[in-house]
């Protein structure tokens, strides 16, 4: 029986805006070729790319009892994600992040709503019994969820659930919280300049020794230049797929969920899964938003074949 995963995290949908005809410019207007309302969020784009390779996912999260909060959750059904533990709240409404995307940039603009509101006050033991693993994404802007998080961790751990967590941007660099997270987590996926900020190291290597002597399994993703990870007590750097780049948009959230679908699923290596998941992550940047690429197992092993 496939592994029961829950993703914990934001709830958002994305407005692209693709083919700025310039970066954005103050007190002027500037024209886009392309506009889009799509799936967003860290942690939901992770459980779509995860259930569209085959895997089992649940989503836990919060959304606004409104138009774009009924889109996300018919949006996760849609992929075969279950809903069942989303909550819905009058208080705010759900997330939007604006992306404005000049070639291969991107800016962001978000309304916290729902993501600032969740809290996970109420997540426990009866919830973790049911899953295997759990994944947590972007508690950086999940102000009054990421206090609980430790506690979630360590419940995890008594339970016997693995966990991963990718932490997205803190843009106070002060990362709060992370020297507790480091020790009970499996996985920890970071790009290059967020683990440069967390450890303080100069380069992408003193980094990845940093985080390895605190947890147990880190991945820094390194976009087009692949991923660095230690794989048998050895540092490994695992190529990536140079591609014409659509879109950038949740390529690091599909990287995270092939390759732990190769872990959890495959049995796979860690140097193994990522290499998978630099393919999976390569062929989500040929398509418009986070979600659209919709990669199955063959459709990722085919794209990488076939470079």
């Amino acid at each position: 029986m496939p592994k029961h995963v829950l993703a914990i995290g934001d709830i958002n949908v994305d407005i692209m805006m693709g083919g700025l005809a310039s970066l954005p410019q103050v007190d002027r207007e500037i024209t886009c070729e392309s506009f889009e309302i799509t799936m967003g969020s860290s942690a939901a784009i992770f459980a779509c790319a995860y259930a569209s390779l085959g895997g089992r996912i649940s989503f836990l999260g919060l959304a606004g009892n409104d138009a774009y909060g009924d889109y996300m959750i018919a949006g996760m059904k849609e992929f075969g994600i279950d809903t069942s533990f989303i909550r819905r709240t009058d208080k705010v409404r759900t997330g939007v992040t604006v992306n404005l995307i000049y070639q291969n940039t991107r800016s962001q603009v978000t309304y916290p709503g729902t993501i600032a509101e969740f809290s996970g006050a109420d997540v426990d033991e009866a919830v973790f019994s049911q899953v295997n693993h759990v994944h947590f994404a972007g508690p950086y802007q999940q102000t009054r969820f990421r206090p609980e998080i430790t506690r979630l961790l360590q419940l995890a751990k008594n339970l016997g659930v693995t966990c991963s967590l990718d932490p997205q941007w803190d843009a106070s660099e002060r990362w709060e919280y992370m020297s507790e997270w480091l020790p009970l987590l499996d996985y920890l996926f970071v790009n290059q300049d967020e683990a440069l900020s967390i450890s303080k190291a100069s380069t992408v290597e003193g980094a990845l020794d940093w985080l390895r002597a605190r947890t147990a399994c880190p991945v820094v993703k390194a976009g087009g230049a692949g991923a660095y990870l230690y794989d048998s007590g050895q540092l490994v750097h695992v190529s990536g797929i140079p591609v014409e780049v659509v879109d950038t948009t949740g390529a690091g959230d599909t990287f995270d969920a092939a390759f732990l679908f190769e872990r959890l699923e495959g049995e796979k290596g860690v140097r193994e899964a990522a290499v998978f998941a630099n393919a999976a992550a390569a062929r989500s940047c040929l398509f418009v938003g986070g979600v659209s690429a919709r990669s199955s197992r063959q459709d990722v092993e085919a794209f990488a074949a076939s470079q």
